[in-house]
């Protein structure tokens, strides 16, 4: 490392190496920096080397699917499904339909866990058939998780009882401001999933330019102190015919390194998984494809607009430097590209 850097800089990354307890003020100090500047670039190399190193130049895929979608009560700002913007309809996907795409994305061996999405407004029941459904077609080392509304303790219960094993859910950015949910309910809903024994993975979530580094560090933050597994970074995106579409994005490098400071800021945690928090839909050593209905594409198919595909996460595992991937039966291959 250059010695142009100060002294504090340098202690911090230091200790980050050799995963080292790192303050909150630390945290801060590292996203103070502007992402292009000699600080934030030597975070974001920092952070992407050592992820490197720790996971043996392995990467891991997963898929999310869109399984119930329509207008949304939350009304998310940002979201394509919002009930006050969106012109999605209704829609649950058949037994016929989930069979296909789980068949499709599992067939080559390399996608370790599906995620199946809802609306916040859906109907527990429905889901429950298609988590069932899931789990009887998928292999059997393949997990499964929710991605749904908030959840009452017994909802979260019959999710693992039929098959769900890890979670995402967040108390995101601008709760109860750019939606119409209150955090408490996101908060029940995470210790509702933990007490059911699903392990559950938050997000810093939809980041705008308008977040400040304490909006940032605090939600992370919060998420590992009421128990997540773990905590990634994802960025807002502008989704047209949204209330927030011209509200503005960060940069990919603002996210990369906002990323790379919370994910070194949090090397101590020898508990938690190292690659989950470069972030759930794409970063370090871990991406999830997106198919059928996205919350962040107007397309029907999000395989077919984003192009957001298992191919897609195993292109973005080599660019990111990764040499291998994880089969679902734990064995490691080349890259298959």
């Amino acid at each position: 490392m250059t010695t142009d850097f100060d002294e504090r800089f340098v202690s911090i990354m230091e200790r980050c190496r050799q995963r080292l307890p790192v303050s909150k003020d630390d945290r801060r100090y590292l996203l103070s920096f502007p992402e292009n500047s000699p600080e934030g670039i030597e975070t974001v190399h920092t952070a992407e080397s050592l992820a490197r190193s720790l996971t043996d130049g392995t990467g891991e895929i997963g898929v999310q699917i869109g399984v119930i979608v329509g207008p949304c009560y939350a009304d998310c700002g940002f979201c394509n499904f919002a009930y006050s913007t969106t012109d999605v309809e209704d829609f649950t996907m058949g037994d016929e339909e989930l069979t296909r795409y789980l068949r499709s994305v599992t067939s080559d061996g390399l996608v370790s866990t599906v995620s199946l999405m809802t609306i916040h407004n859906f109907d527990i029941d429905d889901y429950l058939h298609i988590v069932e459904t899931a789990r009887s077609v998928l292999p059997e080392d393949v997990g499964i998780c929710s991605n749904t509304g908030d959840l009452e303790a017994h909802e979260a219960r019959e999710l693992a009882k039929a098959g769900v094993t890890t979670a995402y859910h967040a108390l995101r950015l601008g709760e109860s401001i750019d939606n119409r949910l209150e955090p408490i309910g996101r908060d029940d809903t995470v210790r509702n999933l933990i007490d059911a024994g699903i392990k559950v993975a938050a997000g810093v979530e939809p980041i705008g330019p308008e977040h400040s580094v304490d909006e940032i560090c605090s939600s992370f933050e919060h998420s590992m102190d009421i128990g997540c597994w773990c905590c990634s970074a994802s960025a807002r995106v502008p989704v047209e015919g949204t209330r927030l579409f011209d509200a503005g994005s960060i940069s990919d490098m603002r996210l990369r390194q906002i990323r790379s400071a919370l994910m070194l800021s949090s090397t101590d945690r020898r508990d938690t998984e190292l690659g989950f928090y470069g972030g759930f839909y794409g970063g370090m050593n871990r991406f999830y494809g997106e198919y059928s209905n996205s919350p962040k594409d107007r397309e029907e198919l999000s395989e077919k607009g984003m192009n957001h595909t298992v191919r897609w996460a195993l292109e973005s595992l080599k660019k990111e430097g990764y040499g291998k991937v994880r089969r679902v039966d734990g064995t490691t291959v080349p890259l298959p590209l």
